[in-house]
């Protein structure tokens, strides 16, 4: 027996600490009201530096608003005691018998605990009140499906009290977008003759379903710290916003059948062109921009935009761009298409009217975005044949749309042509110095020239336009022309090239180089926009002489002669 019994302390002496370390658990209370919380103390015979207990299950019935974690060590007599603690401080989220789970930590198992949360009392409910409580307000009793509504959360708590805790998140509501309108907003209001400080957050919502939709109360969980006594005061508290309910209507029977369905407070459509209708020619693309405009709905959820056909046109590269804005408590939602539209044959052109239903959700009516169809001249262009098949657009990298689904956003819109700055070395004139008088006063004579030289130079400097030098200046269509020669890239010669015709010295240069530079756009458009064998349509010797063309400088006129110092 004995030798048993010394092979089991034998046994018990070699086992680890953390073997034999308990793992306990226990609550600074047993029976809380709801709007308090309870301190729940884990602890573990052990140093543990690296690691801690899975506290998820807590949360099926409880709020974790703080978590702090301490360690102990200590060394009495030769013998070492070590402990390490976590103390959470938890919120109920409902009444009742609540039960804290065992929680497993290093193979062990803390017990179990019940706690028990009361209503609490009329009287404690009013003196919370007086502290801290939370408003909320709906734009609307009734909505159409996919229509914006707006809802108000506000935080109240007494003037000289401070509050702890963070403003509820923005609430998850199935079938149901959600956009917060800008930021959270403090205030200062007065209600039944107490100030308090506010802070108010408004939300778009925009349903997808229509029936009955119950919105969720906002929640806030935190403390509050008041003077109280001549002492200051920390009390643990909740408080939340009331429940609404609201009717969402389905599409009305009068909406056209097979239309998309388009609710909005405003809506407009406008077309632009570039260049102008009225210098269309054959063979030169122009580009239409397309604007739907819309106020209090989302722009995910705005109807797409059909592309402009019409005998004598041809249609390419249609690309689509959604933007979204807030204005006051609305969304205002933006789709823009650029098409590309390259005329065929000369003469009277006219677009179709585009016509788009939509719901006038302030009269509650059916309404129709009009677009009167565009007439367009066309003028004999500079090529004999164009294409005769349409090109396979290239994909692009879609572009990340607020309230849309990443993997379904559009393609970015075609980027405008900027302004053209030219740079310091095209603007200022070349120097020439001018005569001086060829008798008596030499040294005033020369004094003179040298002073007007230097005002002449800082005149000709203060023509160029600022940021036209430096890194970050934009590249002048020259340049960019003579780049793009020689990486022997034609894409880029193309947008060199429209950005000359549009720029200053493009509008002002001798018609002869204006209609060199257009049929050198029109070849190079066709090859861009058809499926010619690219090079053929203008050879890289005709591009360079353009080039050359375009970078030739006139001297500018000499300044008139200084007038005699003595004059005869």
């Amino acid at each position: 027996m004995k030798p048993l019994l010394s092979l089991a302390l034998l046994v018990l002496a070699m086992l680890s600490p953390s073997a034999l370390a308990a793992f306990t658990a226990e609550t600074d209370r047993e029976v809380i009201d709801e709007n308090d919380v309870l301190r729940l103390t884990l602890r573990i015979d052990e140093q543990i530096f690296i690691g801690e207990p899975d506290f998820a299950p807590l949360e099926q019935d409880f709020v974790i608003m703080s978590q702090q974690r301490a360690s102990q060590f200590t060394l009495v007599n030769g013998q070492t005691e070590s402990e390490t603690s976590w103390t959470l401080t938890l919120q109920p989220k409902r009444r009742g018998t609540l039960q804290i789970p065992p929680l497993r930590f290093k193979g062990q198992e803390s017990p179990p605990l019940r706690v028990r949360v009361t209503a609490p009392s009329a009287e404690a409910q009013e003196a919370l009140r007086a502290l801290v409580f939370m408003e909320s307000a709906v734009s609307t009793d009734d909505a159409y499906v996919q229509e914006q509504f707006t809802l108000t959360v506000s935080l109240w708590y007494a003037a000289g009290a401070v509050l702890f805790g963070d403003f509820p998140p923005p609430p998850t509501i199935p079938n149901v977008l959600v956009y917060p309108l800008g930021d959270a907003e403090p205030g200062r209001q007065q209600r039944d003759g107490r100030r308090y400080n506010t802070i108010t957050q408004r939300y778009a919502l925009v349903p997808q379903r229509s029936g009955l939709l119950r919105l969720p109360p906002q929640s806030f969980a935190g403390a509050v710290r008041i003077p109280e006594g001549g002492r200051t005061r920390r009390k643990n508290l909740r408080a939340q916003t009331p429940r609404h309910e609201l009717s969402i209507k389905p599409v009305p029977a009068g909406w056209p059948e097979g239309a998309p369905w388009l609710p909005a407070r405003n809506l407009s459509l406008e077309a632009t062109y570039a260049p102008a209708l009225e210098r269309a020619q054959v063979g030169v693309p122009l580009e239409q921009t397309l604007r739907l405009r819309a106020e209090g709905i989302a722009a995910s959820t705005l109807p797409p935009l059909p592309a402009p056909s019409a005998p004598g046109l041809r249609t390419y590269d249609s690309q689509t761009a959604l933007e979204e804005a807030v204005r006051g408590p609305w969304l205002q939602a933006e789709q823009r298409m650029v098409t590309v539209l390259m005329p065929e044959e000369a003469g009277a052109l006219r677009l179709p009217t585009l016509s788009l239903p939509w719901w006038d959700t302030q009269a509650d009516e059916l309404r129709y975005a009009t677009l009167p169809g565009a007439q367009l001249t066309v003028a004999e262009g500079t090529l004999a044949t164009l294409p005769s098949t349409p090109p396979t657009p290239q994909p692009s990298a879609a572009a990340p749309t607020f309230g849309a689904d990443p993997g379904e956003a559009p393609p970015p819109a075609i980027a405008p042509l900027k302004d053209d700055r030219a740079s310091a070395e095209d603007v200022v004139p070349e120097a020439s110095v001018p005569r001086g008088p060829a008798w008596g006063g030499v040294l005033l004579a020369l004094l003179g020239l040298l002073g007007a030289m230097g005002l002449w130079r800082w005149r000709g400097r203060s023509a160029a336009p600022p940021g036209s030098t430096g890194q970050g200046a934009q590249e002048s269509p020259r340049k960019a022309l003579q780049s793009a020669l020689a990486a022997e890239d034609r894409d880029a010669a193309y947008a060199a090239l429209l950005r000359w015709q549009r720029s200053r010295d493009g509008q002002g240069a001798p018609e002869a180089v204006q209609s060199a530079v257009q049929q050198a756009v029109s070849a190079l458009g066709a090859e861009r926009y058809g499926h010619a064998q690219r090079g053929q349509g203008m050879a890289w010797a005709e591009l360079k002489a353009l080039a050359g063309k375009l970078s030739a400088r006139g001297k500018p006129p000499a300044p008139p002669p200084l007038p005699a110092l003595y004059p005869p």
